[in-house]
């Protein structure tokens, strides 16, 4: 399961709710692939504000890497457009998006010849073998291939070493004393319920979901009485797919 309950220190094991949403993900996680998208409409334009309010740490974090640097390598290039595929953007619009993002460093004969834009018609099932790709749940962001130097996929809560995290999250403006409890939650290997306490914190609600998925992330924050239509798709699993071989180059 990709939450432990080895290393339960004495505030998390007197926390009766942090303890049952353990036991929620520890038993569903394998079970359940969530297909989330947003039922209303969501544009490019929306992204820097819905960054900010609605995106988990793990996009959040890509997206801003993405509008600083203006270039990321192939895992994030595929977590990142297949999350934005998940929220219900068309492919035209994502490769917009990925165009506009590299071509401040790159001309747009060099980026049409480096093959980002090939990925996102792959990835919405134009090119290659034409498969419908689904956006990355949690299980595969966490145990997937940690990103290396010059890499800003995967989670956070997994893949930062501890300053790190607390350096981002005081950068997102959490509260320190929060950021301590998502840090100690994050060395306890409780990485999902440490980005729920995100959810709480940045929302200012009660969670009431157990999370295993970015895409669900959204839809429960633009669902929190606001009054944006969503839908929330689950197909059940009976076993965790093993990690895809994509057909992409290298960053």
């Amino acid at each position: 399961a990709v939450v432990s309950t080895q290393s339960t220190g004495p505030s998390l094991a007197d926390d009766e709710r942090l303890m049952s949403m353990i036991k929620e993900l520890t038993t569903t996680e394998a079970e359940q692939d969530h297909g989330n998208k947003i039922a209303g409409e969501i544009g490019i334009g929306d992204l820097p504000s819905l960054s900010k309010s609605s995106f988990p740490p793990c996009m959040r974090f890509v997206y801003e890497w993405l509008t600083t640097n203006h270039h990321m390598k192939h895992g994030a290039r595929l977590q990142f457009c297949l999350f934005l595929k998940g929220l219900g953007l068309n492919m035209e619009e994502a490769r917009g998006f990925y165009r506009a993002q590299f071509c401040h460093t790159m001309d747009s004969e060099t980026y049409s010849k480096s093959g980002h834009d090939y990925m996102v018609r792959h990835l919405f099932g134009k090119e290659g073998k034409r498969q419908d790709k689904k956006p990355y749940g949690c299980l595969k962001i966490i145990t997937g291939t940690p990103p290396g130097p010059g890499d800003c996929h995967g989670c956070p809560f997994r893949h930062m070493d501890s300053g790190n995290l607390e350096k981002t999250l005081t950068g997102w403006k959490i509260p320190k004393p929060v950021v301590r409890e998502m840090v100690s939650l994050s060395e306890g290997q409780h990485y999902q319920v440490a980005c729920t306490k995100y959810f709480e914190c940045t929302q200012g609600r009660e969670a009431k979901f157990g999370l295993s998925h970015p895409n669900q992330y959204v839809v429960e924050s633009l669902g929190g009485g606001k009054g944006v239509k969503t839908e929330v798709k689950t197909e059940v699993k009976s076993e965790v797919k093993e990690e895809v071989k994509e057909e992409a180059m290298e960053g």
